[in-house]
C-alpha cells in the first residue's frame, strides 16, 4: 500500500474514533445533567439511591437483576440496609462508558422512581 494511502486511511479512521469519543462525552454530560443520582467515577457510570429501609431495597434488587438480564448488560449492584448503588461500564469496549450503559442507567432510574 502506498504511504499516501496509508496516511489517508489512518487520518480517516482517527477522525471517526475522535468523533465517536467526542459524541460519547457529550452524551454522558447530557445524561448527568438530567440525572442527579448518577456520576462518573473513572470509566464507570455510578448511581446511588437512599431508600426508606431494607423492605424497600429487597424488591428493587431483584428488579435490577431482571432488568440487567433483559439488557444482557450486567452492572455491579451493591446494597445495604437502605441504600443501592449501581455501577455500569462496558467490558467488551475496554471498560468504558458506552450508549449501552447510558440506556441501562436511564432504565434503572425509571425503575428506582416507580
Amino acid at each position: 500500500m502506498p504511504r499516501e494511502t496509508f496516511l489517508y486511511l489512518f487520518w480517516y479512521y482517527l477522525n471517526i474514533v475522535y468523533v465517536k469519543l467526542f459524541h460519547m462525552e457529550q452524551t454522558i454530560e447530557q445524561f448527568l445533567a438530567t440525572h442527579p443520582d448518577w456520576c462518573v467515577s473513572g470509566e464507570t457510570l455510578v448511581g446511588n439511591w437512599k431508600l426508606s429501609g431494607f423492605d424497600a431495597v429487597k424488591p428493587l434488587v431483584g428488579k435490577l437483576c431482571n432488568l440487567a438480564d433483559s439488557f444482557n448488560h450486567h452492572p455491579t449492584v451493591t446494597f445495604g440496609y437502605n441504600t443501592i448503588q449501581v455501577e455500569t461500564t462496558t467490558h467488551d469496549a475496554g471498560n468504558t462508558i458506552t450508549e449501552k450503559d447510558i440506556e441501562l442507567a436511564q432504565r434503572v432510574t425509571q425503575l428506582m422512581t416507580e
